[in-house]
């Protein structure tokens, strides 16, 4: 049967007499019409693959669109309500796969039948049935379905709202007057569909000021539903509202508000009063306040980020005037005095009106979450009343009692007086559920006032010490004063699940946020007998004393409680894995067993039928088992507590959970497993105790390390347990347990699944895991081991490669090589081979360092490799010295394997030195061979064999050593030709590395000689030779500073225009040499030195005084005492200078990237922070670099200073611009002489975002990321990373600024670079590339799409010129 006859008879089904015929058949239509939509889809995009049906299925003609829309039109007004909501639940299939103007008809034909007074029938059908085409009709129609929508549904509100008013007592009106509500109730909701969905297209923009004020008007309305459903119009309208109308908005709530009776003490309780009665005086309606208020919370809390500071300050004090923490009554204040004079407790209110007042709560505090999430600095001033309320209202339960709160601190003896039976525990729970009230909407008061806390916490986190300490009145009679962090814990008893569940989430918040806050040092527990306290530094007091205690019983009250809810359950034991981290942790031995035994609990009951099992929801166990770890492996408890509680209490229960069915759990437990054996040897547990607990161990690991059709990841947790089990506790293990265990792990390595997890469960075997413990016996399958791995070297993987290299030289230094050349003489000349590969064809610098490293611990430990090393390992090192990117970790690695040839005699001390020369390059000759030779990779190849030369004559015999220096000499002496330049050069560094490790001076006439070669070389033609004698001189004078330091200082002090360069630079190789641990001590000789240095501070050339800052920096690594305060008396002293100014920002940068000592340079920071606000733009610069330079190498330097000193000149300088026009002949150019500083200045914000975050004010940089993204193009790619990480890390923040990035983003997107080619072009699209990917996260990660102004530019964007640019990076995500 074809498609168009199936749907031909559903067509004729869906007419039947048969209500069940006429449902089944709309049914079937409905799935039909939803292959129809995805066949149009997949035909849409070109890159879906469709399969054969979808390729056979024909289109609907517009004749057939017609019969199906009107067939299931008439279906919406069908007698049966099924046959109702399947005709709606199609409709909104059918609008995705008809043409526009079959869904313009259905929408017109929707939209008449809601406005239609005769239809109130069936009117809530229609107006489902136009919600849900609204909702789902495709985005490019939605511009005309709007447009024939709006209009009309304006108009009908116009239209009914004055019956509504009408005060005829007729019953015809009083008829009227209903339909008029049911019709503008309906016109109101679809209406706010509209404008979620399509607010910001264009045929609505044009009517948003007419919208507004139709909508505004419903706010005074005698209908409550009326004006509320208006309220929620005008919050959805709000988003998409333009500033000005926006403003005007805002002001027009305002103003109404102010004129309204019911603000102020005594008029806010009569508006109160009068909720629920009508009045009949049209000047004074205190209902019109509740909407009124109502409506502002529903704006503050969609827009609140787009208003004002003077807006927030009108606003928050009207919120707080109806959140007055006095109204505030809990069920245990009923014997206050007084709550004997609160409306609350004294009026019998109506329900109707309490329920209004909680609603008008509920939006208020919702406001002032909006607000502190937002707008956190300009709320920042009303902080304390809203804490205050949010404190009050958090305990706001009228209708039941917790008992006296105040009096809940928990000692030991008070956690006995909780403790009751089962029998006593369901009573108290049955009478909980007396008290229960399903009218009771107060816990939604409740809930908004814990949400607005959690936000307070969130946004606090640079002062936390103010929720601890800061004290809020709560009950007036008896003196009940409490902090954020009091309450919090109070509450944990919050008998509604929800709100409970948040309010120990927002404790968990607040505790977490100040545990991070102490370990970065900006906030310090305290005790109250040690009060020496820094001045401004953030406390919290006596934490352990006056928290603790309340914590962990508030947190085994609720995993006690047997109805409370898996959400809370699992809080609390996040909660307890979060105090864990806090100073003691959860305290002593009785905590920690208590603690354990609940976590028993969870465990034992997993087999229970009653309705109070909670042990085997599997989320639950895994939560448990989190914290377990957690105690085990944190520092804060004392290890015999933790051993004693877990041996007694727990590791019967673990051992059981390994052999449960999740792999979760199964993964989890053999994580705590793997704690246990360290936790033994740390808490020094008897011999009885530890092979009990190993025995117990084994047999719950073994069969799990042994099995082959389980989880990748409990495999490798499996390889952990056992390797922690058998090299802390082999002792323990019977031999057959031990090769049991060894046995499987080198199955486990043969596997390509686990090979990886293997090497790294040998190398911790193969290393002694705690002092004393002894190392593991491997001899039976140490051989074995070894070459697998020397298999494993040849492959291609990089991660394999690095961890069996990484275990091989672990296993042969722990090991040595005597078993395996026992067992099996030629493997280890394999691993040379496979070894001398990975150096020799690897341009990974650190898989040849570690390739390197094990040729090193073979080198080192064996005497039976000498073949394989000259046949394999000497070719390879040997190429490798030509190597130009040969640097740091293989360069040292490749030292140490030189010097070890010859300390072990393996190459002759001739040979290898005439190998070396042989690999020096030869001087080009031809115009070929000038063509093609590169003159930096030259000096890189000179400069790593001179260093490998040094390194084999230092390790030489006295009287080899001496020969070569002899030769050096030889060869310095002769003059230098074309011929000769490379060998000349060659000594000359030579002799310098040479000198840096031996003092060259004690040979005879060396060091005279030397001296004189050096300062002559520096009159030399070539640059080669000049930099290679000042590296020469600097380096030598390491090991005889002596003999020529003297020589340098006196040759400074003539001022030599041409040689200070030179000289300097020998210095400053001299002093770095120093500072990473060459020579002897420097510190007599400082007092020679600086001087001179200081002489060139204010040097013309920036040359000279970077490298003179060089010397500083690194001296002030080596003598701080010494040299940071004559840094900062120079800048105290001539701070005119701009020169030395410079030196001195450029000379504490170098120290702090030196790694400069924190605690002597912290002092002197403020003092060298000043720079920042120097008039010279080329100080502001260095100072910028330093503060750039601190941020990245120890934040901790600038912390302190970033409030007051840094992040002020940060926002000034990032917005900087001294542009200026230069004249270059017929041409003029533009030059932005503040371009440097506004580039610094983003940087020292991004790395502060990555380094520390909390120190910086994230709202008050938004602007200056909005100037940003609209300054020159180096400047807009910054500005696109920063926004990027803003995007994950404070998506709050960046919507609240989204609307300013919003043009500078449009008009880079939509450049034209017709003149641009080749690099030029493609260097712009990566430009515009940039900003769109921008647009797309900004999409993705935050709430931009709310913001209209961003969402008609993204619109744009998605059918504009960058569409396909866009839709590329949505692939790549």
């Amino acid at each position: 049967m074809s498609q168009r006859k199936s749907i031909s008879e559903l067509l004729e089904k869906i007419e039947n007499y048969d209500k069940d015929e006429r449902y089944m058949a709309t049914s079937d239509l409905c799935e039909v019409l939803k292959r129809h939509a995805a066949v149009a889809n997949a035909r849409g995009d070109g890159d879906v693959e469709m399969s054969d049906v979808q390729q056979n299925t024909p289109t609907i003609d517009a004749a057939y669109e017609k019969k199906i829309c009107e067939a299931v039109l008439r279906r919406v007004d069908d007698s049966s309500n099924d046959v109702q909501a399947i005709a709606v639940k199609t409709l909104g299939v059918l609008v995705t796969c008809v043409h526009e103007d079959q869904v313009v008809t259905i929408a017109e034909r929707l939209g008449s039948l809601v406005l239609d007074a005769t239809k109130s029938a069936l009117r809530d059908v229609y107006a489902i049935g136009l919600r849900t085409l609204v909702t789902t009709v495709p985005m490019n129609m939605g511009d005309i379905v709007s447009n024939r929508l709006t209009a009309a549904l304006i108009d009908g509100i116009s239209k009914n709202s004055s019956s509504i008013d009408s005060n005829s007592g007729e019953k015809e009106d009083r008829e009227a007057a209903k339909v008029a509500q049911e019709i503008t109730l309906a016109c109101l909701e679809i209406l706010t569909e509209l404008l979620t969905r399509f607010g910001a297209f264009p045929c609505i923009t044009r009517l948003h000021e007419l919208l507004l004020e139709v909508t505004l008007k419903q706010l005074a309305s005698k209908s409550h539903l009326i004006r509320k459903r208006a309220g929620n119009t005008i919050g959805c309208l709000s988003v998409v509202l333009s500033d000005d109308l926006l403003r005007r908005l805002v002001d027009n709530l305002l103003s109404q508000i102010d004129r309204a009776d019911g603000l102020g003490k005594s008029g806010k309780r009569r508006s109160k009063r009068l909720l629920s009665k009508e009045d009949s005086s049209q000047d004074s309606k205190p209902t019109d306040t509740t909407a009124l208020i109502r409506t502002m919370c529903t704006v503050s809390g969609h827009v609140g980020h787009r208003l004002t500071q003077e807006q927030i300050d009108r606003l928050v004090p009207i919120f707080l005037k109806f959140c007055d923490p006095a109204d505030a009554l809990a069920g245990d204040d009923f014997g206050d005095e007084d709550s004997e004079g609160s409306e609350e407790m004294q009026d019998d209110e109506e329900e109707a009106a309490r329920t209004l007042a909680n609603e008008l709560r509920e939006s208020c505090f919702n406001g002032f979450q909006s607000f502190v999430l937002r707008r956190p600095v300009e709320v920042r001033p009303h902080l304390p009343q809203i804490v205050h309320a949010a404190l009050a209202y958090m305990r706001y339960d009228p209708n039941y009692s917790y008992g006296d709160e105040d009096d809940g601190d928990e000692d030991d003896e008070d956690q006995e007086e909780y403790e009751m039976d089962d029998e006593e525990e369901d009573e108290y729970e049955d009478d909980e559920d007396d008290f229960s009230d399903d009218d009771d909407d107060s816990w939604k008061v409740r809930r908004s006032a814990i949400r607005t806390l959690a936000a307070i916490v969130k946004s606090s986190e640079k002062d936390l010490s103010s929720l601890w300490n800061v004290q809020y009145p709560l009950r007036k009679s008896k003196k009940w004063n409490a902090t954020v962090a009091d309450v919090l814990v109070n509450r944990f008893k919050e008998r509604d699940e929800n709100c409970r569940v948040d309010i120990i989430e927002c404790f968990n918040r607040l505790l977490e946020s100040t545990v991070t806050a102490a370990a970065a040092g900006t906030l310090l527990f305290a005790t109250s007998d040690s009060m020496d306290i820094a001045d401004g530094a953030q406390v919290v007091t006596d934490f352990q004393a006056t928290y603790v205690n309340a914590i962990v019983s508030g947190c085994e009250k609720q995993l006690q409680a047997k109805k409370a809810g898996l959400q809370t359950k699992s809080a609390a034991l996040s909660l307890l894995s979060t105090l864990c981290k806090a100073p003691d942790g959860i305290g002593g031995a009785k905590k920690i067993n208590s603690i354990f035994q609940q976590i028993k609990s969870i465990f034992v009951s997993g087999g229970s039928t009653t309705s109070h099992a909670h042990g085997s929801n599997k989320q639950l166990k895994l939560d448990a088992l989190c914290l377990v770890y957690v105690i085990i492996t944190c520092n804060e408890h004392n290890p015999v507590d933790v051993k004693t509680a877990v041996l007694s209490t727990l590791l019967e229960e673990l051992c059981k959970a390994v052999q449960e069915n999740w792999y979760k759990i199964i993964s989890e437990t053999l994580k705590v497993l793997s704690a246990i054996p360290i936790l033994l040897i740390d808490a020094k547990a008897d011999k009885i105790e530890i092979d009990t607990a190993t025995n117990t161990l084994y047999d719950a690991i073994e069969p799990r390390l042994a099995a082959n059709d389980f989880d990748q990841e409990m495999k490798e947790v499996a390889l952990n347990a056992a390797a922690s089990l058998i090299s802390t506790l082999h002792g323990n293990l019977t031999p057959e347990q031990s090769q049991r265990l060894l046995s499987l792990i080198v199955l486990r390595l043969k596997n390509e699944t686990t090979r990886i997890a293997a090497t790294k469960t040998i190398a911790s075997i193969a290393v002694e895991a705690k002092v004393g413990t002894g190392k593991v016996d491997m001899s039976g399958i140490i051989t074995e081991i070894v070459s697998e791995l020397a298999a494993l070297l040849r492959q291609n993987s990089r991660s394999v490669k690095q961890h069996s290299i990484i275990c091989l030289d672990t296993l042969i230094q722990s090991y040595g090589t005597n078993t395996v050349e026992t067992q099996n003489s030629e493997l280890l000349g394999l691993a040379i081979r496979d070894l001398s590969l990975n150096i020799s064809d690897n341009s990974d610098l650190y898989i040849i360092h570690l390739s390197l490293q094990a040729s090193l611990a073979i080198l080192d430990k064996s005497s039976s490799c000498v073949g394989p090393v000259r046949e394999y390992l000497m070719p390879a090192v040997l190429e490798l010295c030509t190597s130009s990117s040969l640097q740091d970790k293989a360069l040292d690695s490749l030292l140490a394997v030189f010097r070890k040839l010859i300390v072990k005699e393996i190459v002759g001390f001739d040979e290898l030195l005439a190998a070396l020369h042989s690999k020096l390059p030869t001087v080009p000759k031809t115009a070929e061979e000038k063509e093609v030779h590169n003159e930096s990779t030259t000096k890189k190849v000179i400069g790593n064999i001179a260093k490998c030369m040094a390194a084999i004559t230092a390790a030489g015999s006295e009287a080899q050593r001496k020969d070569v220096v002899s030769n050096l000499m030889t060869s310095l002496e002769s003059s230098v030709t074309s011929e000769n330049l490379y060998n000349t050069t060659l000594a000359l560094r030579m002799s310098g590395d040479l000198g840096c490790i031996m003092n060259l001076s004690a040979m005879e006439n060396v060091g005279e000689k030397l001296q004189s070669i050096y300062l002559s070389s520096f009159d030399s033609s070539l640059e080669d030779i000049k930099n290679s004698a000042a590296y020469g001189l600097g380096r030598a004078s390491v090991g005889s500073i002596s003999t020529f330091l003297p020589n340098i200082l006196s040759a400074l002090e003539k001022n030599n225009e041409k040689k200070k360069y030179l000289l300097l630079s020998a210095l400053r190789e001299m002093i770095h040499c120093h500072r990473l641990g060459y020579g002897s001590d420097i510190g007599p000789v400082v007092g020679q030195i600086t001087p001179h240095l200081k002489f060139f501070f204010s040097d013309e050339e920036e040359g000279v005084r970077t490298m003179v800052a060089d010397c500083m920096g690194s001296l002030a690594c080596l003598q701080p005492d010494d040299i940071l305060p004559q840094l900062k008396d120079l800048i105290t002293q001539d701070t005119s200078n701009p020169l030395v100014c410079w030196t001195v920002a450029t000379s504490v940068k170098f120290a702090i990237s030196g790694g400069c000592d924190e605690k002597k340079i912290l002092p002197f920071m403020p003092a060298f922070l000043k720079l920042l606000g120097g008039e010279d733009l080329d100080v502001k610069n260095a100072a910028l670099l330093l503060t750039y330079g601190a941020v990245h190498h120890n934040p901790q330097l600038v912390i302190p200073f970033m409030q007051n000193q840094i992040q002020p000149s940060l926002l000034e300088l990032s917005q900087l611009k001294m542009q200026r026009v230069i004249e270059l002949g017929p041409f003029k150019e533009k030059v932005d002489d503040a371009l440097s500083l506004r580039k610094a200045a983003l940087s020292i914000f991004s790395s502060c975002l990555e380094k520390c975050p909390s120190s910086i004010e994230i709202p008050k940089f938004m602007p200056v990321i909005a100037a940003a993204l609209g300054d020159v193009e180096d400047v807009q790619l910054q500005a696109h990373q920063i926004v990027i990480s803003l995007c994950s890390q404070y998506p709050q923040e960046v919507f609240a600024a989204v609307e300013t990035f919003v043009q500078p983003l449009e008009k880079t997107t939509k450049k034209k670079f017709s003149k641009k080619t080749g690099t030029e072009l493609e260097r712009a699209n990566e430009w515009v590339k940039s900003a769109v990917r921008v647009t797309l996260v900004l999409s993705r990660d935050t709430e931009a799409l709310n913001c209209s102004k961003f969402a008609d530019f993204f619109a744009s964007m998605k059918t504009g010129e960058r569409a396909s640019m866009l839709a590329e990076l949505e692939d790549q995500k």
